[in-house]
């Protein structure tokens, strides 16, 4: 049995567990700011969104047949999402302002990551014709709206 789009699910469920974690570090953390702590149960409520729409999606593409994805393709791709998750932020959060380019920075990250990782799933152009290389894209989709629904708080 080799990998499978449903394996980098589980890596991306992963990745925001790792976030809400982040979250909830800041939200424990002594803060004077009611807004900050507000702040934190937004992002931990919003990672929660983002957990339950992977595994809805894993359930919808369950059942489906999927392409398999090579043993060294997938492995570059761990690897890459591992290092990702050893990766430590220091958070300098003063404010909500602080905390949203916090987050923001985080979220372009992980969009960051997510797109290398689509790149290396392509070998040749029809690769991008693929079931994995759709579900990919609607992920990294996903993430560019929660990107964009930041920077419009920001203004």
């Amino acid at each position: 049995m080799g990998y499978s789009i449903i394996d980098i699910i589980d890596k991306a469920i992963g990745i925001v567990i790792r976030r809400k974690s982040e979250y909830e570090k800041i939200e424990e953390e002594k803060h004077d700011s009611q807004a900050i702590r507000v702040m934190s149960a937004v992002l931990v409520k919003e990672a929660d969104r983002t957990i339950q729409y992977y595994k809805t999606l894993k359930e919808e593409v369950g059942s489906v047949e999927f392409e398999e994805i090579d043993f060294i393709v997938y492995d570059k791709m761990s690897f890459l999402i591992d290092q990702f998750n050893k990766k430590t932020y220091e958070h300098h959060i003063n404010n909500v302002k602080d905390y949203l380019k916090f987050s923001l920075d985080l979220e372009k990250d992980v969009y960051s990551l997510l797109v290398d990782v689509q790149g290396r799933f392509v070998k040749n152009t029809s690769d991008t014709h693929t079931k994995t290389y759709e579900i990919l894209s609607d992920i990294i989709d996903n993430k560019a709206n929660h990107i964009s629904t930041i920077e419009k708080t920001l203004k």
